[in-house]
């Protein structure tokens, strides 16, 4: 998917509400560039009768005030009806990063660093959230105030007007520049908050590693380094602003001070009324702040725009899986009777492919045979483990189940035959009950949450099973020493238990989960 089309696609599922943000946008700007004609018309009006209860004098007056109240409560939708989609936006990628995220095999994350898939699911679709609200109103509000507000002041004085387009037309061609600027440096923040995220992640995974090495001066002063990255180019960026934003002041002060001189003299000429020079200056200052904002609008809008980019990589990358065989599919029955196979395997990593890490190996593995595989560091043992389950993916027609070749099977269809406990569990931060619960389908049994089935015994047959798993996973005695038993919260990456005891769990999952092989 392009770039244009995604957000299109962001845009059309919030339609409705961009359309009404419109609506109320546009009559904000109408209401808005209508108080100076009405103001104008008060002074004329004025001038040529000083009477202050003159009844068209109050009329005009009325006009301005009910406007200056209806403003009020536009101006509030609309940006509800701005804002709001931005926040949808952002809630509806991060769901659909995570859920494209989980599809993704081993070979993306070994190129992605975790530090940096969560930089991006935080800080680039807060930038595309601010895009899809804050920009596009700020991109609307902008563009009509600087195209209708000269069009009321051509009216007034085409004269003026010719001579306030100059400084005007420079303010834009340097608010270009910045804009290129700020787009550069983006990107070189957005990779080093990225570098610092990853950083952040690795250190506290490895807490303990860099204790017991006593590299906890090391990874401050890396963290400082990265640190100091992140923030030199914040002080880029912060310099580009703070050149540019006084010019842009600079500019709009010498617009007022030409307004004096050329409006002054031709009111004193007779060629602008007092009422036509007050209403040149109150469309002359609706054209600051959009001048003003519009550095930070273009820099959300960039912002957002380079945040797509990087996760368009993303979402452009697919599962690099094989076509899945509906005939293989249904040939696999629903327990296995001939059991593994793999024939004559050789296996490369893409990084190194001159150098297989596995080259000839075959097994059977048979329903009722525990099988053990030796060797030293480095001989391919998780290697052949990872190609098994498909973490890694196997060349076809290598390894089989009841003679189906696995790279022909959807990854769903073969893990429910085989089960993997890794050296390293990942408990999550939960009861000891829900991490070994999690193996359940949807984290349930048939009819316990769902609402259909007998839910009381299915959540008694559950209980069973769970029961069953802690004992055959050798966790009961664990449990007894567990302030709350099952029910004992483990925290994060079950930080609060021993390796020992966070292999059982692990183990207990497992079981609680039928497969073929374990």
């Amino acid at each position: 998917m392009t770039r244009s089309r995604f957000v299109f696609d962001l845009f059309r599922q919030h339609l409705l509400s961009y359309l009404a943000g419109m609506v109320f946008l546009g009559a904000t700007l109408w209401m808005g560039l209508a108080i100076p004609r009405y103001l104008q018309q008060a002074i004329d009006i004025l001038e040529r009768n000083p009477d202050p209860s003159n009844q068209a004098f109050l009329w005009q007056l009325w006009w301005i005030l009910g406007f200056a109240v209806a403003i009020v409560f536009t101006r509030t939708a609309s940006r509800l009806f701005f804002y709001v989609p931005g926040r949808r936006v952002e809630f509806d990628l991060k769901n659909r990063l995570l859920e494209h995220l989980t599809r993704l095999q081993r070979d993306f994350y070994l190129e992605n660093p975790s530090g940096a898939i969560i930089s991006r699911i935080n800080n680039d679709i807060n930038g595309i959230r601010m895009m899809m609200g804050f920009g596009i109103m700020g991109a609307i509000s902008s563009i009509g105030t600087l195209t209708l507000a000269p069009y009321y002041m051509y009216q007034i004085s085409p004269r003026l007007t010719l001579y306030c387009a100059i400084p005007i037309t420079v303010a834009f061609v340097l608010l270009q520049l910045a804009v290129r600027r700020l787009r550069r440096e983006q990107l070189v923040q957005m990779k080093a908050m990225q570098d610092l995220s990853e950083f952040t992640v690795e250190s506290y995974s490895g807490i303990d590693v860099l204790k017991s090495y006593r590299g906890l001066r090391w990874a401050g002063e890396r963290f400082a380094g990265l640190s100091r990255a992140v923030r030199d180019s914040a002080i880029r960026m912060s310099r580009v602003r703070a050149f540019f934003m006084p010019i842009l002041t600079h500019i709009s002060n010498a617009l007022k001070v030409m307004l004096v001189l050329v409006g002054g003299a031709l009111v004193v000429g007779g060629e602008m009324s007092m009422g036509g020079f007050m209403a040149y200056l109150l469309y002359l200052s609706m054209l600051v702040p959009p001048l003003m904002g519009l550095t930070f609008m273009m820099f959300v809008m960039q912002r957002g725009i380079t945040a797509l980019t990087s996760l368009e990589r993303i979402f452009n990358t697919h599962p690099s899986l094989p076509p899945v065989s509906a005939t293989a599919e249904a040939g696999l029955p629903q327990q296995l009777a001939q059991g593994l196979r793999v024939s004559d395997l050789r296996y490369a990593y893409p990084d190194d492919p001159g150098h297989p890490v596995l080259d000839g190996v075959s097994l059977e593995v048979r329903p009722g045979e525990i099988v053990g595989l030796f060797g030293p560091i480095g001989s391919g043992k998780t290697t052949l483990v990872n190609l098994l389950n498909r973490y890694l993916d196997p060349p076809p027609d290598k390894i089989f189940l009841d003679g189906i070749d696995v790279t022909k099977l959807s990854q769903q269809t073969l893990r429910r035959h085989l089960v993997t406990v890794t050296q390293e569990p990942f408990l999550f931060s939960d009861t000891v009950r829900e991490n070994i619960r999690f193996a359940t389908e949807d984290g349930t049994e048939d009819g316990t949450e769902d609402g259909t089935g007998d839910g009381a015994g299915a959540g008694d047959a559950l209980e069973r099973l769970i029961a069953e798993a802690v004992e055959s996973a050798a966790l009961q005695a664990d449990l007894a020493q567990f302030p709350k038993g099952l029910e004992t919260q483990v925290g994060e990456k079950g930080i609060t238990l021993s390796g020992g005891q966070k292999q059982r769990i692990s183990l207990a999952r497992s079981i609680l989960k039928p497969c073929d092989l374990l």
